[in-house]
C-alpha cells in the first residue's frame, strides 16, 4: 500500500509542481517511508512509499526503465514466476527480484495496453508514455486497490485517495445526489464509477483508463469467466489442487517478515492463518505470523473467542484479543483521522480495526478471510434439480451419500434452520425509508429505484451456464469493491495493507468450477483440506451467526450518548425529514436499526463537509513499524 497521485494537462500546458507537492502532502499518510514528485512537461506523478514486501525495500517511485515510460503504482503482483517466464519468452531480461512496478513496466513494454491482461494481484497504477503522449491507468480485477480521477477542464487528476483530486483549484465541490440517495435508500452506492462528489469518479474494478490528447475513455479488460467443470478421477485430487492454489495465494500475499491475521473462530480466517503458518515455514525468508481477534464479553453472546483461541494454539501462533464491549456507536464521528471522503457504510466502525492493528502489533500486512463465503456459495436444491433434469440419478445418489456421510455431518446438519427456511421464515426485506424528503424522493424516483433493486439485486444477474451461478454472481458483485475500501487507510484509521487470499484469481476460478455437491456445500472442500491444519472443534463446527444482532446491541447500549443531543445539519434537510427520522430511530425493530441510522451518519458527514474546505487530517494516523 502506497500513495499515488498525478496530473496530466491534456492541452499540453506545463504541470504545476506546487500543486503536485500539495497532493504529495495530502497522501503522505499512505506512504510514510518516502515521498517523490516527478514532472515532465504536461505530466506530473506523485508517490509516497509504504514498503510491505522484500522487493519494495529498494523500490523508488515514480520510476522508469528507459526515461520515456514512467509509472506510479500501488501494486503487489502475484504469480511472479509465471509472469517472468512469459516476459523472458518475449526476449525481456527481468531479474527474479524485480520490484512490482518494474514488472508492470516490462509487461507494458511487451504488450502495451493489453499488459494488464497478463497481470494478477492487487494493483492501481498510472503509466505515462511520453513517446505516445498517453496516460494509461489500471485497477485490479476485483477492485482491492482504489483509484479515483477527475476530468477538470483541460486536466486529468488522479489518486488512490478520493479527496486528493479535490485539491485542484478548478475542481468543484458539488455532491452527487444519486450517490447520496443510494446510500440513504440502499445503504451503499452500486454504481461502480460514481462517488459522493460530482466531479470525482472511480475507475471500476477490472477497468483501464486511457487519456490521449483531449480524449479520456475507460474500458473493461476482464470479466469473471465461466469455466467448464473441473473433473478429477480421485476425490483426493480435488483436495490436493485446492491446497496447492490456496497455499500459493497466501504465500504470494506474504513476502514480508511479519503479518497479522484478522481472525474470528470461523473456518475462513482460521484457514488463512493455518495456511500462512504453513507457507511461512516453507519460505526461505521466515515470516512471523500473529492473530488478532475482536471479542465481546458482555454486549452479546460470543463464542468466537473460544474457537479462535483453540485455532491459534493448534496452529502455534500468538493471539491477541481486544474486547469491544465498551465501544460507542458513532463514537468516532469527531475524530479527525476518520474524516471520510464518503458517508460510512458501517456505523459500528469507530477505529476498532485501527486499535486492533495499531497496538501492540507492528505488522504492515494483514490477511483476512473475506471471500470464503462467496466462492463456496452453493444451493444444494438447485444442484439436485439440475441432476434430475439431466437424468443423472446415479451420480446424484453418489453425491448425496458422500455429503450425508461426510466427517462430522450429523453435527452440522442444522435441521432446525433448514425447517425454518422451508417454512418460509427467511430474511426480512429492508424497508423503504419513510423519512426521505418528499421532493428529493420524487425528483430522483427513489421508490422506483428501490423496488427495482429489491426485485433483482445487482448480484443476482448471473450466467446460467456457470457451474454454480449463485457463487459466480456473488463473486462478480459490486459489493466487494465497497467492502475493500473499508480496509483502505482512509477508512481503517491505520496504515496497513490488507490482503484477501480468497480473492486470488487462480483460486477463485478453480473453486467456481466445482459443483455444490459434494465440494462446496457447507465448505466441504475447505474442511477436508484443513484436516491436520486446524483442530476438529473448529474444522467441523457448524456455521453459526452471532447469537444476537451486534448493531442493535451497540445501539441499545450507547444511543443516549449521542441521540438525545443530536442536532441536524442545515444541509440534511434537502435529503431527509429529520423529525420523522428521529422518531423512527427511537425504538426501531432490530432489522431496521441500520436503515434508520443512515440519516444520522449522513448528518455527521455533512457537518464535516461544511466545516471547511478540504484539508488533510491524518496527524494521529497509526503507522506500524518494522
Amino acid at each position: 500500500m502506497s500513495g499515488i497521485a498525478g496530473i496530466v494537462n491534456l492541452d499540453g500546458a506545463p504541470v504545476d509542481r506546487d500543486l503536485l507537492e500539495r497532493m504529495a502532502s495530502s497522501v503522505a499518510y499512505r506512504g510514510p517511508d518516502a515521498s517523490e514528485v516527478w514532472t515532465r512537461g504536461p505530466t506530473g506523478f506523485v508517490h509516497t512509499s509504504f514498503r510491505t514486501t522484500f522487493e519494495a525495500q529498494r523500490e523508488r517511485q515514480p520510476m522508469s526503465l528507459d526515461g520515456e515510460v514512467w509509472i506510479t503504482a500501488d501494486a503487489r503482483i502475484d504469480g511472479r514466476e509465471d509472469l517472468l517466464a512469459e516476459l523472458r519468452g518475449h526476449g525481456c531480461t527481468c531479474s527474479p527480484d524485480a520490484t512490482d512496478p518494474e514488472l508492470i513496466l516490462h509487461a507494458y513494454a511487451v504488450w502495451r495496453e493489453r499488459s494488464v491482461e497478463h497481470l494478477i494481484g492487487d494493483f492501481a497504477f498510472a503509466i505515462w508514455d511520453h513517446r505516445e503522449r498517453k496516460l494509461f491507468c489500471a485497477r485490479d480485477h476485483f477492485g482491492v486497490k482504489p483509484f479515483f480521477y477527475a476530468h477538470v477542464n483541460e486536466a486529468l487528476v488522479f489518486s488512490n485517495a478520493m479527496d486528493c483530486p479535490r485539491l485542484h483549484p478548478d475542481a468543484p465541490d458539488d455532491l452527487y445526489e444519486p450517490e447520496i440517495a443510494d446510500f440513504l435508500v440502499l445503504g451503499a452506492g452500486f454504481d461502480l464509477e460514481r462517488t459522493a462528489r460530482e466531479v470525482i469518479r472511480r475507475l471500476a474494478p477490472a477497468h483501464v483508463l486511457i487519456a490521449v490528447d483531449d480524449k479520456v475513455c475507460t474500458r473493461r479488460y476482464w470479466t469473471l469467466p465461466v469455466d467448464p467443470p473441473t473433473v478429477f478421477r480421485r476425490s483426493q485430487e480435488y483436495v490436493e489442487r485446492f491446497l496447492e492454489l490456496f497455499e500459493q495465494a497466501v504465500a504470494d500475499r506474504l513476502r514480508t517478515d511479519r503479518a497479522a491475521v484478522l481472525m474470528s473462530g470461523g473456518m475462513d480466517s482460521t484457514s488463512v492463518a493455518a495456511m500462512a503458518k504453513r507457507a511461512a515455514g516453507k519460505s526461505g525468508s521466515p515470516c512471523a505470523i500473529s492473530a488478532h481477534s475482536q471479542v465481546y464479553h458482555r454486549l452479546i453472546q460470543d463464542r468466537e473467542a473460544r474457537f479462535a483461541s483453540a485455532a491459534a494454539r493448534y496452529i502455534g501462533i500468538p493471539l491477541t484479543e481486544f474486547a469491544l464491549d465498551d465501544r460507542q456507536l458513532l463514537g468516532f464521528w469527531d475524530r479527525p483521522e476518520f474524516r471520510r471522503a464518503e458517508p460510512w457504510k458501517t456505523p459500528l466502525f469507530d477505529g476498532t480495526l485501527s486499535d486492533v492493528l495499531g497496538r501492540p502489533v507492528s505488522a504492515r500486512v494483514v490477511l483476512t478471510g473475506q471471500g470464503g463465503d462467496g466462492i463456496f456459495s452453493s444451493l444444494r436444491k438447485r444442484h439436485c434439480l439440475d441432476r434430475i433434469r439431466s437424468g443423472d440419478w446415479v451420480r446424484l445418489a453418489g453425491e448425496l451419500s458422500r455429503y450425508v456421510l461426510s466427517e462430522g455431518r450429523r453435527h452440522r446438519l442444522q435441521l432446525r434452520f433448514r425447517w425454518q427456511a422451508l417454512a418460509g421464515r427467511g430474511a426480512t426485506p429492508r424497508p423503504f425509508p419513510v423519512w426521505l424528503n418528499p421532493e428529493f424522493e420524487r425528483r430522483l424516483h427513489l421508490r422506483e429505484r428501490y423496488e427495482r433493486y429489491e426485485a433483482a439485486p445487482v448480484w443476482s444477474r448471473t450466467p446460467v451456464d456457470a457451474v454454480r451461478p449463485e457463487a459466480h454472481g456473488l463473486m462478480s458483485s459490486p459489493i466487494w469493491a465497497g467492502l475493500f475500501e473499508e480496509y483502505d487507510p482512509d477508512n481503517f484509521g491505520a496504515c496497513v495493507d490488507a490482503r484477501h487470499p480468497f480473492f486470488d484469481l487462480r483460486l477463485v476460478r478453480y473453486v467456481l468450477s466445482l459443483p455444490a455437491l459434494p465440494w462446496c456445500s457447507d465448505k466441504e472442500l475447505l474442511r477436508r483440506s484443513m484436516r491436520g491444519l486446524l483442530p476438529d472443534e473448529v474444522r467441523l463446527r457448524r456455521k453459526q451467526p452471532i447469537a444476537s444482532d451486534l448493531l442493535t446491541a451497540f445501539y441499545q447500549s450507547s444511543r443516549k450518548s449521542w441521540l438525545d443531543d443530536f442536532e441536524p445539519d442545515e444541509a440534511l434537510g434537502q435529503y431527509v425529514d429529520f423529525k420523522r427520522a428521529k422518531e423512527c430511530i427511537q425504538n426501531p425493530p432490530p432489522w431496521e436499526v441500520m436503515v434508520h441510522l443512515r440519516p444520522m451518519v449522513l448528518n455527521f458527514w455533512l457537518k464535516w463537509q461544511c466545516q471547511s474546505a478540504y484539508k488533510v487530517h491524518k496527524e494521529e494516523f497509526r503507522v506500524p513499524t518494522h
